[in-house]
């Protein structure tokens, strides 16, 4: 009796049939992860190496590497914070000197506290003493 899947499904089944026991078993195990570890170090040491070679090849024709402009770039990046903070410290030094001034004008333009005693007498309509108030607020301001 023919089967009704294609060959290479066929051959896919039986493989997979005999392999994957000892592959999942393999990979349940201490040496598989021991194994992964140390290709994972290993791929590092070989990592590390090559950027130093690179840098080195880079540097004899007077190129910045990648590690170079990473260093910059960390440069630029402080620098760019302290001219932040020094703008925003100058910025508030300005608005404090423009509020100083503006008190300072306000002071001026104020009349002065000596004033003539009014001849009105106290009482008016409805018993209301206008340079009363007014005399009031300046002594509260």
């Amino acid at each position: 009796m023919a089967s009704s899947s294609p060959l290479w499904k066929q051959l896919f089944d039986a493989v997979d049939e005999r392999l994957s026991p000892t592959i999942n078993e393999l990979a349940r195990s201490e040496d598989a992860a021991t194994l992964a570890a140390l290709s994972r170090r290993g791929r590092s040491e070989i990592d590390r190496r090559m950027e130093q070679a690179s840098r080195r090849a880079l540097h004899l024709f007077n190129l910045p590497a990648g590690s170079d402009v990473n260093r910059l770039l960390e440069h630029i990046g402080r620098l760019e914070g302290e001219v932040r903070d020094l703008r925003n410290l100058l910025t508030d030094r300005e608005n404090a000197e423009y509020l100083a001034t503006l008190a300072a004008r306000h002071e001026a333009a104020r009349p002065s506290a000596k004033r003539r005693p009014s001849t009105r007498t106290k009482g008016g309509a409805g018993g209301h003493d206008a340079n009363a108030d007014r005399s009031a607020r300046a002594n509260s301001a």
